[in-house]
């Protein structure tokens, strides 16, 4: 999970560059839209627009232009994700805000999103390290970029950063990966945390008891 992550992280820069320079020879790319999680489990998108032409203020943040305010503020509106393909997703942070108390007002445009049935969480740029003040950050290099990630509780209608004490909330319902994370020594640490947090992702989804996102929608 953690290396598609950063596989999905690259890809989306790389394709957010070719799409400024795109010309009429090389194959053409469909940005999709979708309003509800049904449409988005199901790939059954609302609309489409081919050749689109994005804004990337950051790999977390992107813009749609269509030349038009007006039509921008209507998918700004009217649309809660968009995808490139069915391989690169992104939800509207004006959705976000409007559904998720909690850490939703920290993003802007369209962030990255990665959901099953059952589990979504968004991603968005991590807090900078006295390693990273010294030595730098390559923005070229996904590995060197830190990165947060933000679930989606559909029951508590919040969106929470996953950091150690929220880990362990999580886990509470599978105690045997919550003694080992507890357990762990470095376990505050941000590469402990993803490693399980994905393990998490990974037992929620096979748990017959977890409920689905779309049994906790409108």
């Amino acid at each position: 999970m953690k290396n598609v992550l950063k596989y999905m992280v690259m890809t989306l820069t790389l394709l957010l560059c070719s799409l400024q320079g795109i010309s009429k020879d090389m194959p053409q790319d469909t940005l999709y839209f979708y309003t509800s999680w049904e449409q988005m489990l199901y790939l059954e998108p609302e609309a489409y627009i081919v050749n689109p032409f994005l804004t990337a203020v950051s790999n977390y943040e992107v813009y749609l232009e269509t030349g038009d305010e007006n039509i921008n503020a209507m998918i700004n509106d009217k649309y809660m994700a968009i995808s490139l393909g069915d391989s690169i997703w992104m939800i509207n942070s004006a959705y976000l805000r409007k559904n998720f108390k909690g850490e939703s007002g920290r993003f802007s445009g369209f962030a990255p999103v990665f959901f099953n049935n059952k589990v979504a969480y968004v991603i968005g740029e991590g807090s900078v390290s006295v390693k990273d003040v010294l030595f730098g950050i390559n923005g070229d290099d996904p590995d060197s970029v830190p990165i947060s990630y933000y679930n989606l509780d559909f029951v508590n209608h919040k969106m929470r950063k996953v950091n150690h004490s929220y880990l362990s909330e999580l886990l509470e319902d599978y105690h045997d990966l919550q003694m080992r994370y507890e357990g762990m020594k470095d376990y505050k640490k941000q590469y402990i945390i993803e490693d399980y947090f994905f393990k998490y992702i990974d037992r929620a989804t096979g748990d017959v008891m977890h409920p689905y996102i779309l049994e906790l929608v409108d």
